[in-house]
């Protein structure tokens, strides 16, 4: 995690985000977007893979977002399964980079 900028929060995962994984996600996640302030943006650039389980953690992430008035943006890089799940949801929602 770092902060680039006042009020932003980056948060970077690596490896893999799947059933193991994601409850580790969801807790960095909710801790920031809780006490960062205006924007959290969540960086899949790293990972290898991202599982259907961290699409729930992001629709999590995005209902908590808009409950505490946190801008959350997610990139995702080149990991091919975290581009392909988002690509399946439809994600106007979702502020993808």
């Amino acid at each position: 995690m770092s902060r680039p900028t006042r009020g932003t929060a980056v948060v970077k995962a690596n490896g893999e985000v799947d059933l193991g994984t994601a409850p580790r996600l969801w807790d960095m996640l909710s801790q920031r977007l809780n006490g960062c302030g205006t924007k959290v943006i969540l960086n899949l650039s790293e990972l290898e893979f991202f599982g259907t389980t961290g699409m729930r953690v992001l629709e999590r992430a995005h209902l908590l977002a808009e409950e505490t008035h946190t801008l959350l943006f997610i990139f995702p890089g080149e990991c091919r399964s975290a581009r392909r799940l988002l690509d399946l949801r439809d994600s106007e929602d979702l502020h993808v980079l």
